[in-house]
């Protein structure tokens, strides 16, 4: 299996980078070099109608940051091409993708440090690289308009929420699929309840998905009074889901779902394409 899937990616890349005929590419790979990171960075870019050269005039497209990029690129390109392009129904403006692969998931994907994950804690560092390093090179090498929505899940997720508090001006929305919130004893959860979600947050699109991973016969109310370790995930993110649904509402666009027949590792596509409607419903 391993080499099928080599083997897929190299005749994927080849097609990206000559240029084959007779092949059908959503994307091309794009390297950056960040100083930030101190290493290089594999960046994977899809531009809507081939516009990769802005060849098509003025034409600018809205940017989707995607986390985990590998894994979910190819369903939030297919995602959003058909939205974009249902006859007289379009969903979603056509925008450009940037899936974003990991080198060091736990290191670039966790804000704080944790003692029994010795490699986690440079979220903050890899904040820095998507705002001063990632999304300048975007915009100087592709047609970009302003409008920016960043996706994560799971470790992504808390990514977003973690830059969904420190940087809010860095996207217009965040979506955080079953994000893993319980991580270093929910820290980044405490400092969400303790912040004031002001002004900075008017107009910014939040979307939260919540996965069903609770025992067999709990539900949304039962796992709340559950205290075992196996359910802080899902306690976890239900908590995070009071708060906000009881503070944000006067600023931000807030919604949250959950998915009863959904788990950790199969609600990703579904959550997307809500979370899409979600964002163009109120964008401006």
């Amino acid at each position: 299996m391993k080499s099928i899937s080599l083997s897929f990616l190299f005749c994927l890349y080849l097609s990206i980078v000559y240029g084959q005929k007779n092949q059908i590419t959503i994307g091309k790979v794009d390297i950056l070099t960040s100083k930030v990171l101190k290493e290089e960075r594999q960046i994977w870019i899809h531009v809507p109608e081939g516009n990769y050269d802005g060849s098509l005039g003025d034409k600018k497209y809205p940017v989707v940051y995607l986390l985990d990029g590998n894994a979910h690129f190819y369903s939030v390109v297919g995602m959003i091409t058909q939205l974009s392009s249902i006859n007289g129904n379009t969903i979603v403006p056509k925008m450009i993708v940037v899936g974003i692969p990991n080198t060091n998931r736990m290191r670039d994907l966790t804000p704080t440090k944790m003692k029994s994950r010795p490699a986690s804690g440079g979220g903050n560092d890899f904040i820095k690289f998507i705002e001063n390093e990632l999304i300048p090179y975007i915009d100087s090498n592709y047609p970009t308009e302003s409008y920016k929505t960043f996706i994560g899940h799971s470790l992504g997720g808390l990514t977003v929420m973690n830059t969904w508090l420190e940087r809010p001006e860095l996207f217009n929305s965040y979506v955080a699929i079953d994000p893993s919130m319980w991580f270093n004893n929910r820290r980044l959860l405490s400092k969400i309840k303790l912040t004031n979600l002001d002004k900075t947050y008017k107009r910014k699109s939040l979307f939260l998905a919540i996965a069903n991973t609770m025992n067999k016969g709990m539900d949304t109310l039962s796992v709340q009074k559950d205290t075992t370790a196996k359910t802080n995930h899902i306690r976890s993110i239900l908590e995070l889901n009071s708060y906000l649904k009881k503070n944000a509402q006067k600023q931000l666009l807030y919604k949250a779902k959950y998915y009863k027949n959904d788990s950790h590792g199969s609600v990703p596509l579904i959550a997307e394409y809500d979370a899409l409607h979600h964002i163009f419903e109120f964008r401006d």
